[in-house]
């Protein structure tokens, strides 16, 4: 099993993310942004891209499915496309969403996509950015230079790191770490 002792992760609770998401779409919404479609980067931009679909009130979402990351902290040579695009874009103003933009190049391998299938505009969100990105998302809830752990990548982050990375998590409550550790009890039997 791969271990890192030496990343430094950080749990986000829902509450920050939906927070954040209610203030960037406010954003979007006084700056006059039109979006017709919602592209998800998969598997990270799944959830955030449905809550600014409901937020904003756009129906048209569609995903991309980029693997960039072996497992925490191991990336690959170059993101690779896994599944194209599933809705079309041509002369539509697209947000793409994703989780954590970290170096930058998968943002930019789809943002490239969705280009060269006729996007009008192209708008960029992710939950998170390192400070060190080539690339700035238009819209971010803030930076960080640690490993970012989702809600619903609790128990990714344990098959990766070990149940012991569970410890190294912030922000999560006692309840939540509990119920964790019961799930993983079963999955292993």
């Amino acid at each position: 099993m791969y271990r890192d002792e030496n990343i430094n992760l950080e749990y986000i609770p829902w509450d920050e993310i939906h927070l954040g998401l209610i203030n960037i779409a406010k954003n979007i919404i006084r700056e006059g942004i039109k979006i017709d479609a919602i592209i998800a980067i998969a598997k990270g931009g799944y959830i955030p891209a449905r809550i600014m679909s409901d937020l904003l009130g756009v129906e048209n979402i569609g995903v991309i499915t980029v693997k960039f990351y072996k497992k925490a902290g191991v990336a690959m040579a170059k993101p690779l496309i896994l599944h194209p695009l599933t809705i079309q874009v041509d002369n539509k103003n697209v947000l793409i969403v994703d989780d954590v933009i970290d170096s930058g190049r998968t943002m930019q391998l789809v943002m490239e996509e969705v280009s060269r299938h006729g996007a009008l505009d192209i708008k960029t969100l992710a939950l998170y950015v390192k400070p060190w990105s080539t690339i700035k998302p238009d819209y971010f809830i803030r930076e960080t230079r640690n490993w970012v752990v989702f809600p619903w990548e609790i128990v990714e982050l344990c098959r990766e790191l070990g149940v012991e990375a569970l410890k190294r998590l912030n922000n999560m409550n006692e309840k939540m770490y509990k119920e964790i550790l019961d799930l993983i009890d079963l999955l292993i039997k």
